[in-house]
């Protein structure tokens, strides 16, 4: 429901974990960052960001570029001024009691289907998305985003 206070008004620093080269592409205006859409990110598909957090970020890319596989081969810190907007904000009850009726949508989807529901174990060995799918059904009736430069 929508109130005057739905909107946010206040900036907050955030940091993205990448590769070097990407930072590199990002700040020269060459490339923008790209959505992650993996089953297991837990608020859905998006750009991640640690809030006021540069350290965590670095930390955070520096795990990653030791899974096999990974794109991140020299880790890196990407930062940015985020205007918070409409923001689903797990901080606040209003978007916590709208987490838990989609959490409770999805069971009784699952029931309906015949399906149980699934679990979340480790990244790399996961093909469960409960949190994923919890979050993809809030954020399906949010305004959608509309970046700005």
């Amino acid at each position: 429901m929508e109130s005057l206070y739905s909107r946010r008004s206040n900036l907050i620093i955030g940091f993205h974990g990448c590769d070097e080269s990407v930072v590199r592409k990002v700040v020269n205006g060459e490339e923008s960052l790209i959505p992650s859409t993996n089953d297991y990110d837990w608020l859905g598909n998006g750009i991640y960001f640690w809030e006021n957090n540069e350290a965590r970020a670095l930390q955070w890319a520096t795990e990653l570029s030791k899974r096999k596989g990974s794109s991140i081969k020299k880790p890196a810190v990407v930062g940015a001024i985020i205007d918070l907007g409409y923001c689903f904000d797990l901080t606040d009850s209003t978007y916590l009691q709208e987490l838990k009726d989609a959490y409770d949508i999805f069971v009784e989807i699952c029931h309906r289907a015949g399906k149980t529901l699934p679990k979340n174990t480790d990244i790399g060995t996961s093909t469960d998305k409960t949190y994923s799918q919890v979050g993809l059904l809030c954020h399906s009736n949010r305004p959608p985003y509309q970046p700005r430069c």
